[in-house]
């Protein structure tokens, strides 16, 4: 054999050692790269080729993929996906916490004064008798986040309840992710949509829920999401704000086995709340043809305005004329949640009928002189549009004394009284009688 075959078998033997020696864990790591190395190379030979990279400024982003080479994307997503459900193998499952939780009780600190506490030694003897994965949760940063005696102990349930709460955190995060089918760190609606539609089976509140109703219940869910975190209409969510919103907090409430009536009746994404609006949808729809017209959202509530039914239906999407579930859900949850900054922004598209930068009393009489009609057709009068007008001034103070802007109302306090005046007769003589406890009656079959 020849010189140069030795040093090529060597070499191999070397190569094949080096590779037995590495532990599968390493291994995982050198895939999970090498995919995201391709993925990058790709990026950057795409940029190469395309001459249209040397005249579109850099602020240029594709909206789709749907002009991409297929196999490339196809790649992209593969590879997000190993990677993703690589991280999911880094998530601690229940046998590491109760074995962490283990720990911190049999290495409590002294003194011994009943307090279940740990000082940084034991916080580091701790982390050394874990597996890797859990040790992240033990620098000396993290330890000093948390408030110390005098002997420099921190609380163990505290610290322990802080891993916990990370962990279901980072958990969500991955889940969701995997929805994001772009890879962009957003979902679109119909990612939302597939998100919901997987969970439905999983929460223990929603085991009864009627298959047939999984549709409506899975848009029902996600116009809470972009009512409340798509507030510009842009068509997307990032994860980042679902995260840190309430709405996924409240969403994942049904994983409770125990809810009182109350707490489900609270709850938008309850069986009983979900059912509660479409059974409503249905019932304002007369005609039976899935839309709801002018005259049947009126029938909403009896205080209701005709000059404001007319703006909704000119500010927000129709069909021939018609509204449809979706833009009805928009409506409910604006009416429900007046005091919120999205609802307020809601409104203030109808009240705001030239477009303009603020509304000025024009705009206030002439939404104000249909709530007066209204409440006369009902026999109660004595309002006086001028007083009305200046009380709405002084609520909403707004920086110019004689117009109010939309942040005059996201800022006053008193927004969403302040949009009920304008758009509900019942909302505001009962503000209005709110001293004297008197309201107003409206026959049965004017209020669902």
């Amino acid at each position: 054999m020849s010189k140069k075959g030795i040093d090529w078998v060597n070499t191999l033997k070397k190569f094949v050692d080096s590779k037995q020696q590495r532990t599968a864990q390493e291994i995982d790591d050198e895939t999970d790269q090498l995919f995201l190395d391709y993925i990058e190379q790709a990026r950057k030979k795409e940029q190469e080729e395309d001459p249209s990279y040397k005249k579109i400024p850099k602020f240029f982003q594709k909206a789709s993929v749907t002009n991409e080479n297929q196999l490339s994307f196809r790649v992209r997503q593969e590879a997000r996906t190993r990677f993703l459900n690589h991280k999911t193998g880094e998530i601690l499952d229940k046998e590491d916490l109760e074995k962490l939780w283990t720990e911190l009780k049999n290495n409590i600190s002294p003194p011994d004064d009943k307090k279940e506490r740990i000082n940084y030694n034991s916080f580091l003897t701790i982390a050394s008798q874990l597996p890797i994965k859990c040790r992240h949760f033990f620098s000396a940063s993290t330890f000093l986040k948390f408030d110390r005696d005098e002997y420099g102990r921190i609380d163990i349930v505290a610290f322990f309840h802080s891993i916990v709460r990370k962990v279901n955190l980072f958990q969500t995060r991955i889940q969701i992710s995997l929805y994001d089918s772009i890879g962009n760190g957003y979902l679109r609606e119909k990612d939302l949509e597939n998100y919901i539609f997987e969970l439905i089976p999983t929460f223990p509140q929603l085991e009864k829920l009627d298959q047939n109703f999984y549709p409506f219940y899975v848009i029902t869910a996600v116009r809470k999401f972009f009512f409340f975190l798509d507030s510009k209409r842009t068509g997307r969510i990032y994860i980042k704000d679902m995260l840190t919103s309430p709405i996924l907090a409240e969403l994942y409430e049904l994983r409770q086995e125990k809810l009182t009536l109350e707490e489900l009746g609270q709850n938008w994404f309850s069986k009983q709340s979900a059912l509660k609006v479409y059974e409503r949808y249905l019932k304002l729809d007369n005609d039976h043809n899935g839309l709801l017209s002018k005259q049947e959202l009126s029938k909403y509530s009896w205080g209701l305005t005709d000059i404001f039914i007319d703006r909704v239906f000119e500010e927000y999407q129709t069909f021939e004329g018609e509204m449809d579930y979706k833009t009805f859900l928009d409506f409910v949850l604006a009416m429900e949640n007046k005091k919120s900054q999205q609802a307020i922004q809601y409104f203030w598209r109808i009240l705001n009928v030239y477009h303009k930068p603020a509304i000025d009393s024009f705009v206030i009489n002439m939404f104000f002189r249909p709530i007066i009609q209204k409440l006369e057709h009902k026999d109660k009068f004595g309002f006086n549009v001028e007083d009305v007008k200046d009380e709405i001034f002084d609520m909403a103070k707004p920086a110019i004394s004689t117009a109010i802007t939309l942040t005059d109302l996201q800022n006053c306090g008193q927004g969403d009284i302040i949009i009920s005046m304008l758009i509900d007769a019942k909302a505001f003589y009962e503000y209005d009688q709110r001293e004297s406890g008197q309201l107003l009656e409206v026959e049965e079959y004017e209020e669902f």
